[in-house]
């Protein structure tokens, strides 16, 4: 069954990738669909240092079709991640916003130690340790990442200006390549990457694996000049076909270089750089690479799942998106999950007998509910003003299925489950309107008294019944035990439900029979309501 259905962004400085993967409770993931855009946004952005007005309209346009994908597609998440031409660019932080603001994309732009991270994330599933370490290293616009890792961790990162876009404005002034122009550029990559290559050598590697668009491109040049066609690309990648793809990419002008066999048309420019770096790398490190296919994208996914786990599970659980949203957060915040859904029951069965009296509808149950299973989710923070808290993690956290109207209700009732009642000076109340605020402290008088019932958190409130005899509430409470406690709670925060509905509250204590025990009375009293997710 699948659990949950992530939409990844690699925001490249070359290419624009995304992945859509559905991810089962257990982290194990299916990509089911792919797409690439040749965006370019490090073209010009990489030497001077500023995304121009075009290339900033480009790179919207294809992340708008990536939305509408994901929208199509019904992704419960959507991440994405920026690498080095936005990060180096002085409007990247422009760039950003426009895209958070004109599409709802939050795009996090990572640093070189970051991203390399995520690319082992999503290159160890695909690799085999059992020899040792390897050397994983990915190439891409503006950057390549070099990693040293095991199955286990990493043990050695270091992000290189050496992508092929960078290289390519940098070096390729002339169509094909001067001898002169390959010359420095071999150069250059020799003076980058031999400090570092030193340091990778003395830790030690068993294998080489290429995880980039550049080495696969590389790699299916050499089989379509070996076998005459180009098919998915050989897994490994010799030092000599390597070097020979160069010296060919080499000589050849783009208009030639775009009818071999194997190459993406949209690569024809930058596959000349690419080709003497890949040639480069395996002079450096060794005579063969393997080729890897999964790198940054993938590593989103992975570390989405890592971060999410128990979230993931309640997916399973919990079919209806607004209630898992709502479970989530309380399971991220370590809310005290047993207690959270008896509160949630005895303010159900409180809302239920009440109808009449508070006037409230079907929507403000559901949200009352969500208020009770999220009222302690301050705790997180600290227990002395946790009510607060917890209205700034529900108004903060991103509840999917739920409208901002519907979150600042909900923030609201839980904020006053204790201490102090809605009060017209309190700033997030004063935000409301008067119907809101009404709907507020109604809520907020029930879920009060709820929570005092259940003031031990061991559930010794089985059931209540409620009637309104014109000037009081009588709630008789059907115990399994000792409730002294429990009825100090709910006397002491009876204040709002007194001032709200002009009445007074007498509570009244009886044993929760069984059927079997023959208390007609008792055992006809009103069971709380089992809620999804739920184990007490």
């Amino acid at each position: 069954m699948r659990a949950m259905r992530i939409g990844a962004l690699d925001l490249g400085s070359n290419s624009f990738h995304l992945i859509v993967a559905d991810v089962r409770a257990d982290g194990a993931f299916e990509i089911i669909h792919r797409q690439k855009e040749i965006v370019r946004i490090g073209e010009r952005t990489l030497t001077g240092g500023v995304i121009p007005p075009d290339v900033f309209r480009r790179a919207q346009d294809a992340l708008r079709g990536f939305k509408q994908i994901g929208e199509r597609l019904a992704c419960d998440a959507f991440i994405a991640v920026a690498t080095s031409a936005i990060r180096e660019a002085v409007n990247g932080g422009d760039f950003v916003r426009a895209v958070r603001d004109d599409l709802g994309i939050e795009v996090q732009v990572v640093r070189g130690d970051e991203e390399a991270r995520l690319i082992y994330l999503g290159a160890r599933a695909a690799l085999d340790f059992k020899n040792g370490p390897g050397l994983i290293i990915d190439i891409g616009g503006g950057s390549m990442e070099v990693i040293v890792a095991d199955a286990r961790e990493c043990y050695y990162t270091r992000s290189l200006k050496l992508g092929v876009l960078r290289l390519s404005e940098a070096f390729v002034a002339h169509d094909p390549i001067e001898a002169a122009e390959r010359t420095r550029l071999i150069a250059h990559i020799h003076q980058t990457l031999d400090p570092v290559a030193a340091k990778v050598h003395a830790l030690g590697f068993s294998f080489v694996a290429l995880t980039s668009g550049t080495a696969h491109s590389v790699a299916a040049l050499s089989e379509g000049r070996s076998s005459g066609s180009a098919g998915d690309g050989p897994k490994r990648l010799r030092r000599a076909d390597a070097q020979a793809v160069a010296d060919l990419v080499c000589k050849l002008p783009t208009a030639e270089r775009m009818k071999l066999r194997g190459l993406d048309l949209r690569r024809a420019d930058t596959i000349v750089p690419g080709a003497v770096l890949v040639a480069t790398l395996m002079e450096v490190f060794g005579g063969e690479a393997l080729l890897c296919d999964r790198a940054l994208r993938e590593g989103i996914i992975a570390d989405y799942v890592s971060k999410h786990r128990s979230g993931l599970t309640i997916e399973e659980e919990v079919p209806d998106l607004r209630r898992r949203s709502v479970l989530s957060l309380a399971r991220r915040c370590r809310s005290p999950e047993v207690h959270c859904f008896h509160v949630a029951g005895l303010a159900r069965s409180l809302f239920r007998q009440l109808e009449a009296l508070h006037k409230l509808d079907e929507k403000d149950l559901e949200l009352l509910e969500f208020s009770s299973l999220l009222h302690d989710v301050g705790m997180l923070i600290g227990s002395s003003r946790h009510h607060k808290h917890a209205h700034y993690l529900i108004t903060n956290d991103e509840l999917r299925g739920l409208s901002p109207d519907e979150v600042r209700i909900i923030a609201c009732v839980a904020r006053y489950h204790r201490k102090a009642t809605p009060k017209k000076e309190h700033e997030e109340f004063a935000r409301l309107s008067d119907k809101q605020k009404n709907r507020v402290t109604r809520m907020a008088a029930l879920l009060r008294i709820a929570d005092g019932l259940d003031r031990s958190h061991r559930g010794v409130i089985k059931a209540v019944r409620c009637r309104d005899r014109g000037r009081t509430v009588e709630i008789t409470l059907f115990t399994s035990g000792d409730c002294e406690l429990e009825l100090w709670g709910a006397r002491r925060k009876a204040d709002l439900f007194t001032g709200t509905f002009d009445r007074k509250l007498e509570f009244l204590v009886q044993p929760a029979l069984s059927d079997d025990d023959g208390d007609s009375d008792a055992s006809s009293a009103p069971s709380l309501p089992r809620l999804t997710g739920t184990e007490h």
